[in-house]
C-alpha cells in the first residue's frame, strides 16, 4: 500500500493519550468505498453504521464495537440479490506492555510507548463477520418468491426418502432383553 493509500485509515485513528478516563464514543459509515481497502466481499451496496465506545481506564482501553444496517447479498438457493439486515457487536481489550502482542481472543497488548490505535480492521472484522453463513431471500423462507430457480426445486422436491430399511420398532426385539428386563423389575 503506498502512502496516498494509507491515507483513509487516519479516519480510524484514536489518540487515547489526552482522552480523560471514562467513555469516549465514536460512530463511522461503512460504505463500499470502505469496503475497497480490503478483499473482495461477498456483499456489495453496504450501507453500514459501526458504533464504537471507549472505555479509558488508568491501565487499559475497552473497545466495544456494533455494526448495523443493511448489504446487498445473493440468496443461497435462488441466487436472486437482496438487502440483508446486518448487526453483530464484539468487545476489544487493550492493554499496556513492553512490547506489542497481537490480538487474540479479544485481547491485545500495545507498547506503553503507544499513544494512537486504529480501529479500521477490527471494525471491519466486525462487520464480517456479522453477516451470516446462509443467506435466504425472505421470500424464498416464506415461499413467496418464485423464479426459474425455486420452481425447479419445487418439481424435484422430494417428501420422503425411501432407504429400503425397516424403522427399528418394526424388528422383533431379541428375547435374551426381555429376560434382562424382567430380572430388573424384579430386582426394583
Amino acid at each position: 500500500m503506498s502512502k496516498k493509500d494509507e491515507r483513509w485509515l487516519k479516519e480510524f485513528d484514536v489518540p487515547f493519550v489526552g482522552m480523560k478516563v471514562g467513555v469516549h464514543r465514536f460512530e463511522y459509515t461503512l460504505d463500499d468505498a470502505y469496503f475497497a481497502h480490503y478483499a473482495t466481499q461477498d456483499f456489495r451496496n453496504a450501507r453500514l453504521t459501526c458504533k464504537v465506545e471507549m472505555e479509558k481506564k488508568p491501565n487499559m482501553l475497552v473497545f466495544g464495537f456494533q455494526v448495523g444496517g443493511k448489504v446487498e447479498v445473493d440468496c443461497d438457493i435462488s441466487t436472486e440479490p437482496f438487502d440483508l439486515d446486518i448487526s453483530g457487536d464484539w468487545k476489544l481489550v487493550v492493554k499496556f506492555g513492553p512490547t506489542f502482542i497481537e490480538e487474540e481472543d479479544g485481547i491485545m497488548t500495545l507498547p506503553h510507548e503507544e499513544h494512537t490505535i486504529n480501529l479500521s480492521q477490527f471494525i471491519y472484522e466486525t462487520a464480517v463477520l456479522a453477516i451470516p453463513l446462509q443467506r435466504i431471500h425472505p421470500g424464498v423462507a416464506d415461499g413467496t418468491f418464485e423464479n426459474d430457480v425455486t420452481r425447479k426445486l419445487a418439481e424435484i422436491k422430494v417428501d420422503k426418502i425411501s432407504t429400503g430399511i425397516e424403522p427399528l420398532d418394526e424388528f422383533p426385539t431379541d428375547p435374551r432383553w426381555e429376560k434382562l428386563k424382567d430380572l430388573k423389575n424384579k430386582l426394583n
